[in-house]
């Protein structure tokens, strides 16, 4: 099957997949943390079997529980952060998968060909769905798909005969808000205000007047809420703007980083180059112009 690979201990935002041939890769797992930002190249559906948590997404959060669904379409930012513990054990799959490859095998199907593109072409958003009714069904086919694929490697069109199979069990509406639990309310407002401030100069003494408390007690809520820091979310989300602007304008890159929040251009550069693990130039080369 398909593998996947970072870029280094130290590289938090983009994590690659290598897709073979099967464009598909399949991978159950259990109590294996994954508490980092990142993102990645192709599309990302993530469904929880056990486990309480957040997910962080874009400048949104929502609630991990078991019986929820995320889709990631190509280039969105997300962190799934659960306190595991012998009572909050963390069990999901993930299917990443090359939408471009898969989609033509869908085409004797419209209807779940047109939702198919809805959910995993770039540029869309982040979608949610609450299938805990059919919990059961989502994972006996993920039962069935490894069981059958053990000894002998799946082919492309097996990977599409699956997603297929998901697609057709999904609900008509996918969940609107944001269902964050109560007491994570207070790491939202503050992502909210980065949200509007991430581009200029946005300090931590700002921030702190902003929520009305003290840096210490603004710092501490963030991480205990997000398992991350507010420097860690602050510089991602900078990155993750520069990313757009690379692949949408022609700004130089001294434009683009000075219009995602990075007031110095060598800082900007040995930032980029840590978490994308290449210079904004050769990830600019990378893809074609969209847009």
């Amino acid at each position: 099957m398909a593998t996947r690979r970072g870029y280094g201990k130290d590289v938090t935002l983009l994590e690659t997949i290598d897709l073979d041939e099967t464009a598909l890769c399949f991978n159950p797992m259990k109590n294996t943390p994954a508490d980092y930002y990142h993102f990645h190249e192709c599309t990302e559906l993530l469904f929880i079997s056990k486990g309480v948590g957040i997910a962080v997404a874009e400048h949104h959060q929502f609630t991990v529980k078991p019986g929820r669904l995320f889709v990631f379409p190509p280039g969105r930012v997300h962190k799934i952060h659960v306190e595991q513990d012998s009572r909050n054990q963390y069990h999901r799959t993930t299917l990443h998968f090359n939408s471009a490859v898969l989609e033509p095998y869908l085409r004797d199907f419209p209807r779940l060909q047109k939702r198919f593109c809805q959910l995993s072409r770039y540029g869309e958003k982040i979608r949610i769905f609450d299938v805990s009714e059919m919990q059961a069904n989502f994972e006996a086919l993920f039962v069935l798909f490894e069981k059958r694929h053990s000894a002998h490697q799946p082919t492309v069109n097996d990977s599409a005969f699956l997603l297929m199979q998901l697609i057709s069990l999904l609900p008509e509406q996918e969940e609107e808000e944001a269902l964050v639990v109560e007491q994570n309310a207070f790491s939202r407002e503050i992502i909210g205000w980065i949200e509007q401030h991430f581009q200029q100069h946005c300090s931590l003494k700002a921030l702190a007047e902003a929520m009305s408390s003290s840096e210490g007690h603004v710092s501490r809520r963030f991480r205990q809420e997000t398992g991350g820091t507010l420097q860690e979310y602050l510089v991602m989300r900078r990155i993750r703007h520069a990313c757009e602007l690379l692949v949408h304008t022609r700004l130089s890159v001294k434009e683009v980083g000075a219009q995602s929040g990075f007031n110095e251009y060598a800082w900007f550069i040995t930032s980029f180059r840590k978490y994308m693990a290449r210079t904004p130039l050769q990830y600019r080369k990378s893809y074609s112009l969209r847009g």
